[in-house]
């Protein structure tokens, strides 16, 4: 994977770091903000923190982050090792994830099974594919139709050595969401499969693989 560069003066993209707290930070209250009412966003701020937190540290995930001059504008995390960077989370961070996932069952008793779900998580990540997924990616509501999502996919694309991975995966909801289908479709993105999780939420599984004759990048 090669490191993030630059778009323009105002506007760049770049990996962030465990040790940038307020940018983490900033992470979290960009994620609240745009999946209000999403199981995540019932979650505390400090698990939100511990969860973006181990995709800096681990070694086969990204938290990335768009800019506009200094101000973060959007976001995107992803791992070609899902299963990894969940393991990695309990290892590290187990208390931190135990705790802060018994204070959002104590708030709502209704994400026992969510909760559970997530700790078998990295059991049910595993697979043969080599593929790198995007577990969230959130454009500031404010800024919505300017390009930063789509900035952020671009930038991936660009990362991504195609010659080792089949393609780049994201999920999202069927049903009610037609502006995020329209743009993972636009972008590039082609619908895989469609499938209902447990909880009856019917889901869009997205997958971009490389033109064969798109041109290599340096």
């Amino acid at each position: 994977m090669r490191q993030g560069y630059d778009r323009s003066m105002n506007f760049r993209v770049r990996n962030v770091d465990s040790s940038e707290k307020r940018l983490i930070n900033e992470v979290v209250r960009l994620h609240k903000k745009v999946f209000d009412g999403f199981f995540l966003s019932t979650m505390t701020n400090s698990f939100l923190r511990t969860l973006y937190t181990s995709f800096c540290e681990h070694n086969k995930s990204v938290l990335m982050v768009a800019f506009d001059d200094e101000r973060p504008r959007a976001f995107m995390a992803y791992s070609w090792d899902t299963s990894g960077v969940y393991a990695y989370m309990l290892k590290h961070h187990l208390v931190s994830f135990m705790w802060n996932s018994f204070i959002a069952v104590l708030k709502k008793p209704s994400t026992i099974l969510k909760f559970f779900r997530a700790v078998n998580m990295p059991k049910e990540s595993e697979r043969d594919e080599n593929y790198v997924k995007i577990f969230s990616l959130g454009v500031d509501p404010d800024c919505w139709g300017k390009g930063y999502g789509a900035m952020l996919l671009d930038e991936l694309k660009h990362l991504v050595d195609h010659s080792e991975f089949e393609y780049i995966t994201l999920e999202t909801d069927a049903d009610n969401n037609e502006a995020a289908n329209k743009f993972y479709q636009k972008n590039g993105m082609r619908l895989s499969s469609v499938f209902t999780t447990p909880e009856g939420r019917r889901m869009n599984k997205y997958h971009y693989r490389k033109k064969s004759n798109e041109s290599a990048v340096s």
